[in-house]
């Protein structure tokens, strides 16, 4: 027979924070040098960013990740370019991603990235496909916006 259950075992377990959601912005206009720019629904970018989309959406992630199209992010020595970005959190940039390639180390990066209370993730933890992909990260955004 079980003892009976303590006061504090009989409590719900605490209610978690609100996650905080992430965005995901991709750059539809990525394509390598050389490659044709029409049309565009040809474009490595524009298809990873498809691909993407769909991808978080049948993940645990879709309420967490906003997938935006980018005109462009300006990586085009490096394409195809993405960023990660949340209120308060680190910012990051990626490019070299591939179509049909490195759409689940993206989503295991934004895991990574979401569980993170600022966004920080040091090069170890990411997944080894966007370790040397990285081309910038920006300190979050905290406090006045007035510069001093």
């Amino acid at each position: 027979m079980k003892p009976p259950m303590s006061s504090t075992e009989m409590r719900p377990p605490p209610v978690q924070a609100e996650l905080q959601p992430c965005t995901l912005d991709v750059c539809t206009s990525c394509r390598p040098s050389g490659f044709p720019r029409e049309p565009k629904g040809n474009r490595p970018g524009f298809i990873l960013f498809h691909e993407l989309r769909d991808t978080i959406k049948r993940s645990p992630l879709r309420d967490r990740v906003l997938v935006r199209p980018a005109e462009c992010l300006s990586v085009c020595p490096r394409p195809c370019g993405i960023a990660l970005s949340s209120p308060e959190s680190w910012t990051y940039i990626f490019g070299d991603q591939s179509p049909n390639q490195t759409a689940s180390d993206i989503v295991d990066c934004l895991s990574i990235y979401l569980s993170s209370t600022d966004g920080f993730m040091p090069r170890k933890e990411r997944p080894k496909g966007l370790r040397g992909s990285i081309l910038g990260r920006v300190p979050p955004l905290k406090g006045s916006s007035q510069c001093t």
